[in-house]
């Protein structure tokens, strides 16, 4: 498996704790953001290779980070893991945020919290493998 940057965008410390632990464990170099505001800050000297986005923040809301980021051409291309502890966004899948937007590509995978860390790592292998070079 190829290892990563990745960027992880989550106001709960311990939940930026766990996911730094385990993809750190697995070769994958990892920054962390509190806030959409300061994941932005954060892109351009970390250059992440995949995304993991919580949904629910103080301020701006982490779909509103993804029409951001998808709308950006320099960070469009990069793949976004959202996670979120809310039910009704993950059985809408997004699709009433994005139909606002029908011009932004959804993300690249949905997962509940808490995360399944089996499930995370094999979406992350999978994203890092369809990454040119």
């Amino acid at each position: 498996m190829s290892n990563g940057k990745i960027l992880i965008v989550d106001d709960d410390p311990d939940i930026v704790f766990y996911l730094s632990s385990l993809l750190s464990d697995q070769g994958h170099r990892t920054m962390s953001a509190g806030s959409a505001n300061a994941a932005w800050e954060a892109l351009s000297g970390f250059e992440p290779d995949v995304l993991i986005i919580d949904v629910l923040m103080p301020g701006r809301s982490g779909l509103d980070f993804l029409v951001r980021l998808r709308s950006a051409r320099r960070w469009s291309h990069v793949p976004v893991i959202l996670i979120t502890g809310y039910d009704k966004v993950l059985d809408d899948d997004c699709k009433s945020y994005l139909a606002q937007h029908p011009d932004v590509r959804a993300p690249e995978f949905m997962m509940p919290k808490p995360v399944d860390q089996d499930t995370l790592l094999s979406s992350i292998a999978k994203l890092l493998s369809q990454q040119p070079g």
